[in-house]
């Protein structure tokens, strides 16, 4: 077999949309953005998925490096990375088992809180096994979050703040997925991006109506950004640490990004891990980047290259 140092891959396929995301436009919007930065560096192609299926063309790909961004339901819970995996593809980002891990909150967090890192209290249960109002007034009240157990970007995400809210959220479920209720934590919603196991900077989200839904998250003007966040010293270290052990414990890989909430008594709360982050005009994982003296080209020619590493490693074994 011939030496790694003589193993170069021949392009770029960028992978955005999916058949079943509910992502798909943030996806779209991002994987363009992608494939604009990487054709200035590198041979490129993007390939918008229709369906939740590889096709013929990226699994013929075996000399290119696969790029996903491919948010959401089949691209960043697994489902994607298994096939690309089945396929001997090198690809940016997290393998199937991780992917499928940090898609999964609840499971997530139950992880990380092994760890140490804080996390609300909250249950999970089936829409088709739905709990008393009772029991979970009970257990942890009813000024609550409830979402999707396997959603990204907020979608799905309503606010409980009564017994009456929580009697009408759980009449509307209608399907046999899985959902979690959960503490409504008041604070300053937080970010921070990690690329190859190291933190970046710190973003600080203010959305100007609301909390920090899809809307709030993506709409151009609906929130401020700030990078580094206008927080002590000491939280940014303690966020940033957290965002490292997260990556570490849950097993990503090249990069993600953690979501916080930070109260004003200081303590810290872990929301969620992205697999795959926006990249959109508007998205934090560039802005965290940025403002850690990284730009875009830079950005994407590390994650290549981390996916281009292990191609090399492959042949050379």
């Amino acid at each position: 077999m011939p030496g790694p140092e003589k193993i170069n891959f021949e392009s770029v396929v960028v992978l955005c949309g999916g058949g079943s995301s509910s992502e798909r436009e943030i996806s779209l919007l991002s994987g363009e953005n992608v494939y604009q930065i990487c054709r200035q560096i590198f041979p490129t192609e993007k390939i918008i998925l229709d369906e939740d299926s590889l096709p013929d063309r990226v699994r013929k790909a075996k000399n290119s490096i696969i790029f996903p961004m491919t948010l959401g339901e089949f691209g960043e819970d697994g489902g994607l990375q298994t096939l690309l995996e089945e396929a001997g593809l090198a690809f940016v980002g997290s393998d199937s088992q991780a992917s499928a891990l940090c898609m999964n909150k609840f499971l997530a967090k139950q992880i990380v809180s092994g760890r140490g890192v804080p996390v609300a209290d909250g249950i999970k249960f089936s829409g088709r096994n739905l709990p008393s109002i009772d029991a979970i007034a009970s257990s942890i009240g009813t000024n609550l979050f409830i979402k999707p157990n396997a959603k990204g970007s907020s979608l799905g995400t309503h606010v409980i703040s009564s017994r009456e809210d929580l009697a009408s959220a759980l009449e509307n479920i209608n399907d046999g997925g899985e959902y979690i209720l959960e503490k409504r934590i008041s604070g300053i919603d937080l970010t921070v991006a990690v690329l190859d196991g190291k933190a970046l900077e710190v973003v600080e989200i203010l959305p100007k109506h609301g909390f920090l839904d899809y809307d709030n998250k993506y709409v151009p003007g609906r929130s401020d950004k700030i990078c580094p966040a206008k927080i002590s010293a000491s939280a940014a270290k303690e966020i940033k640490s957290c965002g490292e052990l997260i990556f570490e414990c849950c097993k990503c890989r090249d990069w993600a990004r953690m979501d916080f909430i930070l109260q004003n008594n200081g303590s810290l709360f872990f929301l969620e891990t992205n697999t795959i982050p926006g990249m959109t005009q508007s998205s934090f994982f560039p802005l965290s980047a940025a403002a850690a003296g990284i730009n875009l080209p830079a950005l994407a020619k590390k994650l290549v290259g981390l996916a281009a590493a292990r191609m090399r490693r492959t042949f050379s074994e």
